[in-house]
């Protein structure tokens, strides 16, 4: 009997110890020493229009996982096979690894609802739908070699959709029906692999927020969520949303999709806090059928700081706006009217996508006139401080011309040029015109348009000119 009871102990023993080695695979916790842990990481820059970023993005990246114990594979602006190649080679390297991890940044873009990116060699100009699915790599393939690879752990990074930082010579890319085909669609990760997304569905993601800054806000971002040991992956994913939410304001928006991955996996093991690099420092739309990751915590505030006029509204970068007005311009002019996609975009809170939709609309520059729908989009986007809806709001409440309607525009172009848009001058021009305001006034209004569109050039002249801080 003592036997027979001994035995039965040892049987339960065994049972609770398998069971928790289940638990700890199930919910990707471990107390044990973390096995192989390795990352291939790809950074594409030197496109005909170069991207500031991506080389330096990828080489910060691989610095900082060699840090957090990962074997790095490094490799940048490499062409369409020389990426196909190094993925199924490293799907083959990781096999059986505790944690796999690919990096990639660069161009991508959407072909219907298949995402690609755009490695070197790519023509970048007006891409259609069929020149994206022969000249990229699509991210289906890169998550299906990370899935063959059967690690424990597979995440897929892309800071991808880079927008071009240029003064008016962005191109964008077109799918077959002539529609941009801004960022990528809305898809979701496959089984085993977690997949993160540096902005939204259909939106761009900034190659350049600083010139103090050698790296993308995404990856600034990353690399400051990186430094805090045993963050689980939903937590790491929320901070980075947080962090480039408050750099962006807002108008970058990054999501994650878990494709029946855990949420709860660790990047850095470390049992204490990494020493920063002299970098700067929500989770918004998970793929269907994704797991949702734990509620974000509140994110340290992003450094870049900018002066904050008296009423308390921040200050952009005249220059950084223009660009966004520039990819917003293109999203209105682009045929047929990408309304649905916007709509989509727009509820989600996408501030260029609220201002496209609403001028578009609101104005009858998309081909549609609807200027009470207009509206209502370019309020919600208003509402959020955003100068250039303020603008184009301004401008669609002086096309009614009632004093009401005159007063509001005031209101709101003032809080848009002292926010730093210099074109919301050029319309307090055109207001005091309206409603008789005496010449000195009229004039000056130009005369700030003119010199804020000047401090707007020579700011992005400055920025692309002058070596980022190191």
């Amino acid at each position: 009997m003592r036997r027979l009871i001994l035995l039965l102990l040892t049987l339960v023993f065994l049972h609770a110890g398998h069971a928790n080695a289940a638990v700890a695979v199930a919910t990707g916790t471990s107390t044990a020493t973390p096995g192989k842990r390795i990352a291939l990481v790809i950074g594409n820059a030197a496109y005909p229009q170069p991207l500031l970023n991506p080389v330096n993005d990828a080489r910060a990246m691989a610095e900082r996982l060699r840090r957090l114990g990962f074997e790095v594979l490094l490799r940048t602006d490499i062409n369409s096979a020389q990426l196909q190649q190094a993925s199924a080679e490293f799907s083959t390297k990781a096999r059986g690894a505790d944690i796999a991890l690919v990096f990639y940044a660069g161009h991508g873009a959407q072909a219907g609802e298949a995402n690609y990116v755009l490695p070197i060699g790519a023509n970048m100009n007006a891409l259609s739908s069929a020149a994206i699915q022969a000249q990229g790599v699509s991210v289906a393939s890169l998550a299906g070699d990370l899935q063959r690879s059967g690690a424990r752990g597979a995440l897929l990074i892309l800071d991808a959709c880079r927008q071009e930082y240029t003064r008016g010579g962005a191109q964008v890319p077109l799918n077959a029906s002539g529609a941009a085909s801004h960022g990528f669609s809305d898809a979701a990760a496959p089984r085993g692999v977690a997949i993160a997304y540096s902005a939204g569905p259909g939106a761009l993601a900034r190659d350049f927020w600083s010139p103090d800054s050698r790296n993308s806000p995404y990856t600034s971002a990353l690399l400051d969520a990186l430094d805090a040991p045993g963050l689980p992956m939903g937590e790491l994913f929320s901070q980075v949303a947080s962090r480039v939410a408050a750099m962006t304001h807002d108008v970058q928006k990054p999501r994650v999709s878990f494709g029946e991955t855990s949420a709860r996996l660790v990047l850095n093991m470390g049992s204490g806090k990494l020493t920063p690099e002299p970098l700067p420092g929500v989770l918004a739309n998970h793929g269907n059928g994704g797991m949702r990751a734990p509620p974000p915590s509140p994110a340290p505030t992003a450094p870049a700081a900018r002066p904050v006029p008296a009423g308390g509204a921040r200050v952009w970068p005249g220059n950084v706006l223009q660009d966004i007005n520039y990819e917003i311009r293109m999203q209105i002019a682009a045929r047929p009217f990408p309304r649905q996609q916007l709509e989509k975009r727009a509820r989600a809170g996408d501030l260029v996508a609220l201002t496209a939709l609403g001028y578009g609309i609101g104005g009858g520059d998309a081909g549609v006139k609807q200027p009470k729908a207009g509206m209502q989009w370019l309020e919600k986007a208003a509402a959020k401080d955003f100068p250039v809806a303020q603008t184009y709001l301004a401008e669609l409440l002086m096309v009614k011309g009632d004093p009401t309607s005159l007063k509001r525009a005031g209101v709101l172009l003032d809080a848009a040029s002292q926010a730093g848009y210099s074109p919301a001058h050029a319309y307090k021009f055109d207001l005091a015109r309206r409603t008789g305001a005496p010449p000195q006034e009229t004039v000056r209004h130009l005369q700030d348009a003119f010199m804020g569109l000047m401090k707007d050039y020579q700011g992005a002249a400055k920025d692309l000119l002058q070596p980022p801080k190191k």
